[in-house]
């Protein structure tokens, strides 16, 4: 197996007068294409593009959906790039990594929110015939973040990377619970380092709740320690587990429904309650954490309709085929009912 890590990563408050010089230590070539919204472009990527010009020959495109079919035409125009930049949240970022490795491009990951762990991960999240579906990318050769721009997004997309990053409880002991069942093999190594990622957020919720420096740094560092368990591994399984199938469940059912359910750090917050409760474990303590960053742990906090929850919960099982705690029980609309109100998300 080949693990492909990044090998420059570049966290300052302000990263205006480094990004230059990281970038040409890297010796990638002059073209460079940043892949960002117009919001993102308006409130860095100019600014950015101002920085490197003097350098590099610097554009801008703005992706204009996360369509399986467009990435694949955007690739084309990738190719005429030495290496891009995907700046912005997840859309740009899976947008950028996804073109860059059809287009068979390096990357830079420059996250200006930090709402889940895809920044360094080798899969991308895209539309397929209208399903949200993951598919095999590359990881970025460099990370960037400028804690200043991570500062002015919203706290609730904070919370929401933190909330990924304690689903990787529930994710590894389905982990246990697979291995015990003889489905596959545990990696001790691996589970332990996305687990380090949730420590990282439960030992500092003060700093990451008040948006300090430091608060932002560990939480940015945990992301991206999370992202390496799987690239490691070589899959998304230590951080990928039942919970993370309730919230593919409910991606599905929203796409079919053309409903909002949240962000999906929120989704698998509330995964990562359910999953807990089957489990054996303490979800108390898994949501009494969740509230302390302000991740949503009912229905009501976060918007979805009760009887959508119910749904989703049946439908999780089988959306996809990793084994997890959701195979050794037969849910049904009636026990899935039972288990939301067991665990107060309705």
């Amino acid at each position: 197996m080949i693990i492909n890590l990044p090998y420059k990563i570049l966290v300052e408050k302000s990263i205006d007068e480094k990004i230059k010089d990281i970038l040409m230590q890297m010796h990638l070539g002059k073209n460079c294409a940043i892949i960002c919204d117009e919001h993102v472009q308006k409130l860095i990527g100019d600014k950015i593009k101002e920085i490197l010009s003097k350098s590099f020959n610097i554009e801008i495109i703005n992706p204009i959906s996360i369509e399986k079919t467009y990435l694949e035409e955007l690739s084309e125009r990738i190719k005429l790039f030495d290496f891009t930049i995907g700046l912005g949240g997840g859309r740009s970022i899976d947008a950028t990594k996804y073109s860059s490795f059809l287009a068979a491009k390096p990357w830079i990951a420059f996250p200006t929110i930090l709402s889940h762990d895809g920044v360094v991960s080798s899969r991308a999240v895209v539309n397929s015939n209208g399903d949200k579906v993951s598919v095999a990318a590359i990881e970025p050769i460099a990370i960037i973040g400028d804690l200043n721009t991570i500062k002015k997004a919203p706290y609730r997309w904070l919370a929401a990377g933190a909330g990924d990053l304690i689903s990787n409880i529930s994710a590894v002991e389905d982990w246990k619970i697979a291995a015990k069942a003889g489905k596959e093999e545990y990696h001790t190594l691996m589970a332990e380092l996305a687990l380090l990622s949730a420590k990282g957020v439960i030992n500092h919720v003060t700093d990451i709740r008040e948006k300090t420096y430091h608060g932002l740094e560990i939480l940015l560092w945990s992301l991206i320690c999370s992202g390496f368990a799987m690239n490691i591994y070589g899959s998304s399984r230590p951080c990928s587990g039942s919970e993370h199938n309730f919230s593919h469940a409910l991606e599905k059912l929203s796409t079919e429904k053309n409903i909002q359910v949240g962000l999906h750090g929120e989704q698998c917050g509330l995964g990562s309650i359910i999953s807990s409760y089957l489990q054996g474990s303490n979800w108390k303590e898994i949501r009494d954490i969740l509230k302390s960053i302000d991740c949503p742990t009912t229905a009501s906090e976060i918007g979805i309709d009760k009887d959508l929850l119910i749904e989703a919960l049946v439908l999780a099982p089988n959306i996809r085929g990793r084994y997890t705690v959701l195979n050794e029980h037969k849910i049904d609309r009636n026990k899935a009912e039972k288990i939301l109100e067991k665990v107060e998300i309705i």
